[in-house]
């Protein structure tokens, strides 16, 4: 299901099928800002309603989920659009799609093919990266056997001297956000990052007997680091080191447990502690 701007989605408890949120348009009443696509057991189709509708049908649900034996929490880019809204007033500058020269028309065509088949309707910056690489992978094996003033040699230097200005700006973009973030003024970014903490915490507030939070997240921003440092809640995310981190796969020397007084056989784990994972976007 693919959301148009400001819907959001709900299924929750006795809902059979997810119930489609839209936005409403109601600056005299701020509290009740969404009306359902259909008619549910509780929301009519069409009818306005706001929090207090769905405080008491989503606080109960999330309680009891978050108290399960094993959770895991997927955070998509949602958390940092509304964490620098909230600041700023505005929306994260994302990366928009690039302008490649070289082999222009060729990379466009395969990057919107690869597009379509993930099931959305044009191609994005990612799809074009993917693209790139693939088309600069099979020029280097062209090129292997080609003398030194080949111009495939040249297409290689050109398309490489493209990539990665586009991954500077890139990267350029997501400093940029992050930095607004920091230099908010300081009412508004307490606010965002009580907002931040708050959803962290919700999840990662769990009994020593049960097994840590998961946090997995594709997101390239670093607002969770930042979130997870102001609410005291330690990342377990395999690195080990400060000044020069090493990943380590194994869980030796880089998990925490306790013993409690009176049962040291057992080995429960602390609070205020989650594995986090966070890996490149794969389509």
């Amino acid at each position: 299901m693919i959301l148009q701007d400001g819907q959001q989605i709900i299924k929750t408890r006795d809902d059979p099928k997810p119930v489609v949120l839209d936005r409403l348009d109601a600056p005299k009443d701020p509290y009740k800002p969404y009306k359902a696509n259909v008619t549910c057991s509780w929301a009519k189709e069409g009818e306005a309603f706001g929090p207090e509708k769905l405080r008491p049908r989503i606080e109960p649900w999330l309680t009891a989920l978050v108290q399960s034996e094993h959770l895991s929490l997927l955070v998509g880019s949602g958390l940092p659009q509304a964490v620098h809204q909230l600041a700023v007033d505005k929306l994260v500058p994302w990366m928009g799609t690039i302008n490649i020269k070289t082999f222009k028309y060729e990379i466009e065509t395969e990057a919107n093919r690869s597009a379509k088949a993930a099931g959305r309707d044009t191609a994005n910056f990612e799809d074009q990266l993917r693209v790139v690489n693939e088309l600069l992978r099979g020029l280097e094996i062209i090129a292997s056997t080609k003398t030194e003033d080949a111009p495939e040699r040249k297409q290689i230097e050109g398309l490489r001297q493209e990539l990665t200005e586009a991954l500077r700006s890139f990267a350029a973009s997501i400093l940029k956000a992050e930095r607004n973030l920091a230099s908010a003024p300081d009412e508004k970014r307490e606010n965002a990052f009580n907002y931040l903490v708050s959803f962290l915490m919700s999840f990662a507030s769990r009994s020593g007997t049960r097994d840590r939070l998961h946090l997995f997240t594709t997101n390239y921003d670093r607002y969770i680091e930042a979130g997870a440092d102001v609410a005291g809640l330690r990342m377990i995310d395999r690195f080990v080191g400060t000044l020069a981190p090493v990943f380590r796969a194994s869980r030796l020397d880089v998990d925490l447990h306790y013993n409690p007084p009176r049962n040291p056989g057992r080995a429960p784990l602390p609070r205020r502690c989650c594995a986090f994972h966070k890996a490149p976007r794969v389509d």
